[in-house]
């Protein structure tokens, strides 16, 4: 791997993170407004997993925030042989999508930082595929099935300027046959 292009990389985006934390108060008790967000982190639980997410929230008083989340997370993946003396050859890989929506509650504060915490349902569907070639045939089989799950987050929003800022939150997800947990960080955007 090369990594020679890392420090001027790192220099641009510190500066460019100087230049933002202008001073600017968080808008955190604005309404009628939208909150877009897009974040990556990983889930824990179900082996640890990458994850990317985007969520969408509509302030409606200064402390009540309904949104909506999704997210994408590759779960396993692998290869596999079969058969005598091992001449088929498989590949296995499986993958959860999750929406879900619910209500985060803001505690506004005077600085930049507006923590929270919500509660939400949703749907978690967890999808599987099986390819197998050898013994001159090939197959696939896919498999999914949904799950409804509930799940309740602790989180903060930084305000880096009136509408733009970094996220970050912990969520727990309670489904029939899973538990897990998920940990974002991102970036956010505060319109109009």
């Amino acid at each position: 791997m090369h990594y020679a292009a890392r420090g001027p990389v790192l220099i641009s985006v510190a500066a460019g993170l100087l230049i933002l934390s202008l001073p600017a108060h968080a808008q955190q008790a604005d309404t009628g407004v939208g909150i877009a967000a897009v974040s990556g982190g990983g889930i824990f639980g179900l082996g640890a997993h990458g994850s990317a997410g985007a969520s969408l929230g509509a302030p409606v008083s200064k402390y009540l925030v309904p949104f909506i989340d999704f997210s994408y997370s590759p779960l396993t993946s692998y290869a596999f042989t079969y058969g005598v003396n091992l001449t088929g050859k498989g590949l296995y890989t499986s993958s959860m999508l999750d929406v879900n929506g619910g209500l985060k509650i803001r505690f506004p504060n005077k600085s930049d930082w507006v923590p929270y915490i919500g509660l939400g349902a949703g749907l978690l569907r967890l999808s599987s595929s099986t390819y197998t070639s050898g013994f001159s045939t090939t197959a696939t089989v896919n498999r999914s099935n949904n799950d409804p799950a509930g799940n309740v987050s602790a989180g903060a929003l930084y305000y880096v300027t009136k509408r733009v800022g970094f996220g970050m939150e912990l969520k727990g997800y309670m489904a029939q046959h899973n538990r897990f947990g998920r940990a974002l960080a991102g970036v956010f955007y505060q319109f109009p």
